[in-house]
This record gives structure tokens, sequence and C-alpha cells, in this order.
């Protein structure tokens, strides 16, 4: 499967299991961002802790990019870059 067609599967995707009564939504995401950014930033692995963000991150780009940003803030703090 070629880049387009797989970006393609995954928009399909996100669209039909957003119509889903468990899913996840951006506020249920948000509360669990904090805590779980802290546990990969340490080495956890998201699909291991919580499947169900990890498949609303995939599809939430706001989302994403709020998880990556908090992540990247606890590494620089771990590695002594932020003072």
């Amino acid at each position: 499967m070629n880049p387009q067609d797989q970006r393609l599967q995954k928009l399909i995707d996100c669209i039909v299991t957003s119509h889903r009564d468990d899913q996840m939504d951006c506020e249920m995401c948000g509360m669990q961002l904090d805590c779980l950014a802290e546990k990969v930033a340490m080495g956890a692995r998201l699909s291991e802790l919580l499947p169900e963000v990890e498949a609303h991150l995939a599809c939430c780009k706001d989302c994403f990019e709020e998880f990556q940003a908090l992540v990247c803030i606890l590494r620089a703090e771990q590695n002594g870059q932020l003072s």
C-alpha cells in the first residue's frame, strides 16, 4: 500500500471508530494526558498503558500535538535542559 493509500485508510478508520459509543473523545483524552506523558517520558509505551488514548491520538491532531509537546517538555526537564 502506498503512503497516500495508507493515510486514506487511517482517515477512514478514524471516521468509522469515532462513531462508536466507547470511543474516547478529546475531553476524556485530555484528562489522561498529563499522567500518560510523564510515564511515556520515562520510557513507558503508550500502547501498553492506554490503547484507547493511543487510538484517539492517531485520529486527533490537536490532542496528539499537545501530548507530544508535554512529552518533549518532560524529557527536556529530565535531561536538565530546562531550569
